[in-house]
């Protein structure tokens, strides 16, 4: 265990905590970045020096200010020279995102995809992705945000598992984008990658976000932190119709068994539907117990066709609680793991920044 932290690296921790206070405030003067930070004059200057020598912050005039002697300035984020890349790599095709550190996106990217196995899926990505990284060469790119379909070990940057890639076996993605690019990666579940994006937006920190296609996945924050760990939020064989219907696990009454027939052939299957109803209710109720959430969100595919279930699915739900506890959304997914994903990139970079 590591018991002290050294001068450098007390220094790269204030330079990032100035830096998120400056992008979380949008504009800020001085004074109020020390008074938030809690950082004497003399350091909170050097800081700021630091990341204006580097490209991160610009400072302007606040024109507000009248009056006799030097008109204070206002920092913000310089939008120019540093930017990320948001990746959502999906067994449809690939999209990505440049943004810089203020959120902005700078361009947008999509591919359809065809693999037949590891090998061309993986080059696929590499191609992708280097495309981009050629493109804003001219720019400082602090790392890549990747939300990923199928099994991840997140902590080590591994693909476990990607839909329809059966010898896609334990692919250290991380670790092969970093060789290939020289550029800090950050591997999340697309789930997760779309709450964080929701959780910018909302004003709940208490949240649960379920992608419903013909299958589930599910992401979770509590006071406003994503809970993340192998298999914590893997709901697709949670069983909500004893001995009900049979589940591809060999079990019975799994929620996937019911969601999977719901979009047969990518078209809607409305007597599937009205059967998933009732044990789909019944799943996101328990679990908005289990997490304590006030904030529930509903996206993926088979929200496409909201008009058909909408209405019916949120009458049922209220039949369990009121709806002054807890509040139900439903969201297409257009952009929501790319964005997430590029946002994840943008704090794992301000946090992990070295000057």
């Amino acid at each position: 265990m590591k018991k002290y932290i050294g001068l450098e690296e007390m220094s790269n921790v204030n330079c990032s905590s100035v830096l998120n206070v400056i992008r979380n405030c949008g504009t800020v003067s001085r004074k109020q970045i020390s008074d938030i930070t809690g950082l004497s004059w003399g350091g909170m200057t050097k800081i700021v020096n630091k990341l204006f020598d580097h490209g991160y912050i610009v400072e302007e005039k606040d024109e507000s200010v009248s009056g006799a002697g030097r008109t204070p300035g206002l920092i913000r984020i310089c939008e120019k020279k540093n930017v990320v890349i948001g990746l959502d790599l999906n067994r449809e095709g690939f999209e990505a995102y440049v943004m810089n550190l203020c959120g902005d996106v700078l361009k947008e990217y999509s591919k359809d995809i065809y693999y037949e196995g590891k090998e061309e899926l993986l080059q696929f990505i590499l191609e992708f992705t280097g495309e981009i990284v050629q493109e804003f060469k001219e720019k400082n790119i602090l790392s890549i945000g990747i939300a990923m379909q199928g099994v991840l070990d997140i902590e080590k940057g591994v693909s476990v598992k990607f839909p329809h890639c059966p010898d896609w076996n334990h692919v250290p993605i991380k670790a092969i984008l970093e060789q290939k690019f020289g550029i800090d990666v950050f591997v999340e579940h697309d789930p997760n990658c779309m709450l964080y994006s929701r959780l910018m937006d909302e004003e709940s920190e208490n949240m649960l976000l379920f992608r419903l296609d013909r299958s589930i996945g599910m992401a979770a924050s509590v006071n406003g932190e994503i809970l993340r760990g192998n298999g914590l939020m893997e709901v697709a064989h949670c069983i909500v119709v004893p001995d009900g219907k049979s589940c591809r696990c060999g079990k019975k009454g799994c929620i996937e068994a019911y969601l999977a027939p719901g979009l047969e052939g990518g078209r809607l299957n409305e007597q599937a539907l009205q059967e998933l109803l009732d044990p789909l209710v019944v799943l996101i109720y328990n679990m908005v117990r289990v997490f304590h959430s006030d904030t529930v969100i509903l996206t993926g595919k088979l929200i496409k066709y909201r008009t058909a279930l909408e209405k019916e699915l949120i009458e049922r739900f209220y039949q369990y609680c009121e709806k002054s506890e807890v509040a139900v959304r439903l969201v297409e997914e257009t952009e929501l793991a790319v964005q997430g994903a590029a946002l994840i990139a943008v704090q794992g970079a301000i946090d992990r920044l070295q000057i």
